[in-house]
């Protein structure tokens, strides 16, 4: 257990900042620490609910989702803030016109935004943010690493089915390949 709801992290291809509220689920504060109210809710969020859910029951701070595609929509919760890698990264690209993107994609991990991070934090990583095998070179001294090192916790995504989908031409990744190469690499780090 952390001393404080910690901020989280999260490095997503794309993140749905949905209300948990449009799946009538009950928020109370503190919810997660009901055995009941957690099991429902964890049954209940199907897609990035989760973040607006964690932020209404005090779970945690704030999220910080790095998205490789831009923000669709509004926030669930004024905590919840989105930043995009580029504008034009959105899943028509990366189907549609994937040179358009590749450098950007290949150096996802160094184009990483300096934001606010608070101790204690999560790391939240999905496989899908990562499209070219280049992407999971991880540099020891970069942002990311940083990150490594200071997270309370580190949770990995695979995210098998959108790897598949997403990665670029000329691409052989699996979200299991991902999530063993980056777990290695974490370990390394800390």
């Amino acid at each position: 257990m952390l001393p404080t709801p910690p901020q989280v992290i999260s490095l997503d291809f794309h993140t749905d900042t949905l209300s948990a509220a449009s799946r009538g689920l009950a928020i109370p504060a503190g919810a997660w620490q009901e055995a009941e109210l957690l099991r429902n809710a964890i049954q209940t969020l199907h897609h990035d609910e989760h973040f607006d859910w964690a932020l209404r029951t005090g779970l945690i701070s704030r999220a910080d989702i790095i998205a490789i595609s831009p923000q669709v929509g509004e926030y669930g919760h004024p905590a919840m803030q989105v930043h995009p890698l580029s504008p034009e990264m959105t899943p028509e690209t990366v189907l549609q016109s994937p040179e358009i993107i590749r450098h950007t994609a290949d150096h996802a991990l160094e184009l990483l935004p300096e934001i606010q991070v608070s101790d204690p934090f999560i790391l939240d990583i999905d496989c899908d943010f990562f499209l070219t095998a280049n992407a999971c070179s991880l540099p020891p001294d970069s942002l990311f690493a940083q990150w490594v090192r200071r997270a309370a916790m580190i949770t990995l995504s695979r995210e098998d089915d959108w790897v598949k989908l997403l990665q670029l031409p000329g691409e052989k990744l699996s979200g299991n390949f991902i999530a063993q190469h980056l777990a290695g690499q974490c370990l390394l780090f800390r």
